[in-house]
């Protein structure tokens, strides 16, 4: 059984003096203990290889480290330097180079293409970089033949043949339906705009400024040992994964390769004047439909909201071998990334949210339910309308770990740690599928409400009905 520590995460306030830096330093010390804690629970119960995580607030480095295995074979240690994947996350890599070339006036939002890109045709060449970003253009999600995919791509512009069998789902602006396809079409638009290739403008316009040394296109033949290997499950074993997918086919929206700490030293672009405040507006406001609908998505960025109602733009990804997330506090400036070399079903976004916690709010000396176990009865409301019920037991330790118990059939909820995350009554419930928000009160007896908010059509996640009471 995995060591318990004995965490205290608080600030120490003395009557006339400040700590001293070795105080500060021991507090830090024992804070990165404890999310060391949570994080070895989370490769443990999900079971994945590996994964990365980063945490930066503005330009500095708050924590950063890997856990599990980049290469389970070789043994290889999975650390925050480690080049794995980015998915769709990419989508969002391009957005900052529209974003660089927005701010220096050489792109407008809400410009045709066609003013930019003669050569295209309608009715692509109607479209805006808002609506294609947003994916509210109509542009499919994917190639409209499979053997389009199935070939290796030297140059963006060779897969402008993808759009030439390619129809509109709907007519601009009408929908918001998720588009990989539409990012090639961004990726040759910053080569017309920027006079550059995509790739080289990447590397010397975004990349190289914001010290993203470890950031590539997707190559396989040019994979390091060092580089995260991709996995998979399958029988509840996790597996290798040989059959490698040429990614260069959707470079700009799921294509490239890069690292936490790359991707967390990215968002410094969105808060250092490097994109500008204006700019900055623009990517990160809300688009909304003809009928008035909001689609709570940006210039790529997802707009959300935390468990404390905190605004976050952010992109997770999903692709063969890889589970990819980047969440911005904007006013914070505060960034978390994670990536997992395993293709696997995670709820990322909520693991993020409720991880940034630790880095965000201020704890309490001890949580309200210190120690002790109490018997529950646990209601599962669920979509249908019906109710079932169950019994349990949680118990909390003096260490801020705790665990909930629920005699139930549904097997990746029976048994999961709890973490204390942020006062008054905050809590992280480690799952196979993740971290999942636990609201946990006394009144003196206990009473919770368990919650699945990462609804990307719904920012305010408590407005939702809670996955199960505890009482």
């Amino acid at each position: 059984m995995e060591t318990m520590h004995k965490i205290t995460l608080l600030l120490f306030l003395t009557i006339c003096t400040y700590p001293s830096i070795q105080a500060q330093e021991k507090a830090l010390d024992k804070k990165y203990a404890y999310v060391d804690s949570l994080l070895n629970d989370f490769l443990a119960k999900t079971k994945v290889a590996g994964f990365s995580v980063a945490v930066y607030k503005s330009n500095q480095q708050l924590y950063a480290k890997g856990f599990g295995y980049a290469d389970v074979e070789q043994k290889i240690t999975m650390k925050a330097t480690s080049q794995t994947r980015t998915a769709s996350v990419a989508k969002v890599i391009t957005a900052t180079a529209l974003g660089k070339l927005a701010s220096e006036a050489k792109l407008d939002f809400d410009t045709p293409l066609s003013v930019y890109m003669p050569y295209l045709e309608e009715p692509f060449s109607s479209l805006t970089t808002r609506q294609i970003a947003s994916h509210t253009a109509g542009i499919p999600h994917r190639p409209a033949s499979k053997a389009a995919t199935n070939k290796h791509y030297t140059e963006v512009k060779e897969t402008l043949d993808f759009f030439k069998k390619t129809d509109l789902n709907f007519a601009p602006g009408n929908q918001y339906q998720y588009s990989t396809l539409g990012f090639n079409l961004l990726a040759m638009l910053i080569e017309e705009v920027s006079g550059k290739r995509f790739v080289d403008y990447m590397q010397e316009e975004i990349f190289a400024p914001l010290g993203m040394s470890q950031t590539f296109p997707d190559q396989i033949d040019q994979y390091s040992a060092a580089d995260a290997k991709m996995y998979y499950f399958k029988k509840d074993k996790l597996r290798l994964d040989n059959k490698i997918v040429d990614g260069s086919y959707k470079l700009a929206g799921a294509g490239f390769r890069s690292t936490a700490i790359d991707l967390a030293r990215m968002m410094q672009a969105y808060s250092n004047g490097f994109i500008t405040e204006n700019v900055r507006a623009q990517m990160f406001s809300n688009t909304v439909l003809k009928n008035g609908e909001s689609t709570n998505v940006g210039i790529a960025w997802r707009l959300n909201k935390d468990l404390k109602n905190r605004s976050t733009l952010e992109h997770a990804g999903s692709w063969q071998g890889a589970r990819t997330v980047v969440v911005y506090y904007p006013e914070e400036a505060l960034s978390i990334v994670i990536m997992v070399n395993t293709k696997s079903i995670i709820f990322i976004e909520e693991t993020a949210h409720l991880l940034a916690q630790l880095f965000l709010s201020e704890q309490a000396s001890t949580p309200k339910n210190e120690v002790g176990t109490q018997a529950l009865s646990i209601s599962n409301h669920r979509s249908d309308g019906s109710i079932e019920t169950y019994q349990g037991v949680l118990s909390f330790s003096k260490e801020k770990i705790g665990q909930l118990t629920i005699e139930t059939e549904i097997k990746w909820l029976k048994d999961n740690r709890l973490y204390y995350i942020s006062a008054p009554n905050n809590y992280a419930l480690s799952t196979p599928f993740g971290l999942i928000y636990l609201q946990v009160d006394s009144l003196p007896k206990i009473q919770g409400e368990l919650y699945l908010y990462q609804v990307l059509s719904d920012q305010y996640h408590m407005q939702q009905k809670p996955m199960l009471r505890l009482n």
